[in-house]
């Protein structure tokens, strides 16, 4: 079977997102120099690949039609291949500074959490007290000042240990792989809100 027949097995959907995957939009291959499918190698080892096959992200399903014994599996280690040359290339680092951002007690983001979050909250407690003088100037009553510092500390406090939550959050999320809805239920068992 060649790629033209699989195609005409395959549904409109399928034949499309594959046609689009393998050929550009003028339907200019995707694969190999210049347009062109590359001769399908006979032996093992004769490919531009490492030796077997095609360059990663450059891979030609007609090129392994010659060969009937180990077309298929030489196809299939091609794709694994390219898609580990895609992965170390693109994600793993990423992953790797993710993993160098881990501390004992949390991420190397937490400083810069922990900034804005103040940063957050005096521009937040400086504003209601502006607002409040404000007001009152408006009725012409000079001099009234907002005492706001209880409510300020205690907003800094709550800010303070939901950024080390998150901080918390962020470094099981990084040693686990993934993300998930752990914030979620430390908020709802702390008796905040989510």
């Amino acid at each position: 079977m060649d790629f033209n027949t699989l195609l005409g097995i395959l549904g409109p959907d399928a034949r499309q997102a594959v046609s689009e995957f393998y050929f550009n939009e003028d339907g200019v291959p995707t694969y190999g120099d210049g347009g062109q499918a590359p001769v399908a190698p006979n032996m093992r080892g004769r490919g531009g690949f490492g030796g077997f096959g095609m360059p990663p992200g450059r891979i030609n399903p007609n090129a392994y039609l010659g060969d009937d014994k180990e077309g298929a599996s030489r196809l299939f280690a091609d794709i694994i291949r390219a898609q580990t040359q895609d992965y170390l290339t693109r994600f793993a680092p990423i992953e790797d500074f993710l993993a160098g951002t881990i501390t004992q007690k949390g991420t190397t983001f937490l400083e810069g959490d922990m900034q804005r979050t103040q940063d957050a909250i005096r521009q937040g407690a400086q504003s209601a007290r502006d607002q409040y003088t404000r007001r009152f100037e408006r009725y012409g009553v000079a001099g009234r000042q907002l005492d706001n510092n209880l409510a300020e500390t205690s907003a800094m406090v709550g800010g303070m240990n939901d950024a080390r939550d998150r901080d918390v959050d962020r470094k099981i999320a990084l040693l686990g792989g993934g993300l998930g809805s752990i914030s979620m239920k430390s908020r709802s068992q702390q008796g905040g809100t989510g």
